[in-house]
């Protein structure tokens, strides 16, 4: 695991500016918050890896890392700030408030989310939809903010927003297997056993390890 102690937007993981840092590894899980990192060189070389056929698993933060330029725009494919959003499948570049996300599974055939109950979270994050880069839906967050009034009686009126916030892509020549959720702000979101499965089975869907009726293969589950 690489670990960076960074608490802004910015850190940096010397292991991702070596050659073929990735020669050992069977998937990556990017958990970074790397919103200000605009090294495309850099930002190149973590997405060798997943050209050159290695998984990736995406959670929360990682979706808003690696943009610059006009991000907040739809990137056009193939310029060199699209090339993380066209790994994810996904352009998303902001959230709402904190507020709990109804969440519902879409694709009720797919061995990631086979048999798996809908769910509320706690209080969290909806990140947006800019657009669709290749992303099969998985699940789709409801979230509903209710009505509020500041100090000087300014009201703003509820609201309700709708997301995608569970997807697979298949990025590259290779068409390398990835995992991405939005959701997972919180501890207690990422404490929660629902939460775990999903991410667990995403992960081993991307490597080859998980089964049609959603469990892992031999060997690769308890």
């Amino acid at each position: 695991m690489a670990y960076d102690a960074t608490k802004g937007t910015k850190p940096v993981f010397e292991i991702y500016k070596k050659d073929g840092w990735y020669k050992d590894f069977d998937v990556v899980v990017h958990d970074e918050c790397a919103a200000d990192i605009t090294d495309p060189t850099y930002v190149e070389n973590i997405l060798k890896a997943h050209r050159e056929g290695v998984p990736a698993v995406n959670l929360h933060c990682a979706m808003h890392s690696y943009r610059w330029g006009k991000f907040q725009q739809p990137v056009k494919a193939g310029d060199d700030n699209a090339h993380w959003y066209e790994m994810l499948g996904l352009q998303s570049t902001g959230h709402g408030p904190q507020q709990p996300i109804a969440i519902a599974f879409t694709d009720k055939e797919s061995p990631i989310v086979k048999g798996l109950a809908d769910w509320t979270t706690v209080n969290e994050e909806l990140y947006n939809n800019v657009q669709i880069l290749g992303a099969k839906t998985l699940a789709k967050g409801l979230q509903k903010v209710p009505e509020k009034k500041d100090k000087k009686g300014k009201v703003t009126p509820a609201s309700e927003a709708n997301a995608i916030v569970a997807w697979t892509n298949e990025f590259g020549p290779k068409k390398t297997r990835i995992f991405s959720t939005t959701i997972g702000h919180n501890n207690a979101t990422v404490e929660d056993a629902r939460y775990l499965d999903l991410v667990a089975r995403g992960l081993l869907w991307s490597v080859g390890k998980l089964e049609a009726d959603g469990k892992a293969s031999a060997g690769f589950g308890k």
